[in-house]
């Protein structure tokens, strides 16, 4: 999560939506102007009067700011001033291609060699048994809701999200350079079909049940 004073936003972070990615491209704007860093997918606590870039990576027991945290927590601990008046903003993704994510991301990494020019018959199978009783574990809209409401002034989607930086960018007032936004946490997905041809109708449901919301709320679907 970040929390930049000098462009006034807040960007809360979402799980397998590119979300580091994102965190990474806007840091600068969170950090002192002479302030030497090195990029990279993890990172620990800074907290200066520029703002805030939280832990990415394990996260210390005493930690105050850290990747995915609550959105109300945020709130409890900026203030209702500054989260009123700040530009609010993260990253969602189809819930469905974002279940096939992290289903790659969690195998171990033995399991996954095993998997290297596996039929695809037998990596679907294994994700349908994983899901059903998994999905409703990925939700993470706390990171963007609060008491049940949205809480964001702002979504970037996973499936536009070039395009849609542009527009956070322009309004943050944030320099607009595409090429910078790297690829972090990627190559998990040894298989690249695509996320429809993972599910039957019971997994389907499964999705379905857990991120009724989303599907919802940003008209989602399995087909296309």
């Amino acid at each position: 999560m970040l929390i930049s004073h000098r462009h006034r936003f807040i960007y809360t972070k979402t799980m397998k939506t590119a979300g580091t990615s994102v965190e990474i491209y806007f840091e600068e704007a969170a950090l002192p102007l002479r302030h030497d860093f090195e990029r990279g997918h993890r990172t620990e606590e800074i907290e200066s009067l520029s703002g805030v870039v939280g832990v990415r990576g394990p996260t210390p027991p005493d930690a105050r700011w850290y990747h995915h945290m609550p959105a109300a927590v945020i709130r409890a601990q900026v203030g209702p001033e500054v989260w009123a008046s700040y530009y609010k903003f993260c990253v969602i993704r189809n819930p469905f291609d974002k279940a096939v994510s992290f289903w790659w991301h969690q195998i171990p990494a033995a399991e996954r060699r095993s998997m290297v020019g596996a039929d695809f018959s037998v990596i679907r199978d294994s994700f349908r048994e994983w899901i059903r009783p998994y999905a409703a574990g990925l939700v993470d809209r706390h990171t963007y809701m609060i008491d049940g409401k949205v809480a964001m002034d702002d979504f970037l989607r996973y499936e536009s999200l070039v395009a849609d930086l542009a527009r956070v960018c322009a309004r943050v007032g944030f320099a607009y350079t595409p090429e910078r936004l790297g690829q972090y946490k990627g190559g998990f997905r040894l298989h690249r079909a695509p996320f429809q041809d993972y599910y039957d109708a019971a997994s389907a449901r499964a999705v379905r049940d857990a991120f009724g919301f989303e599907l919802e709320y940003f008209g989602y679907q399995l087909t296309a």
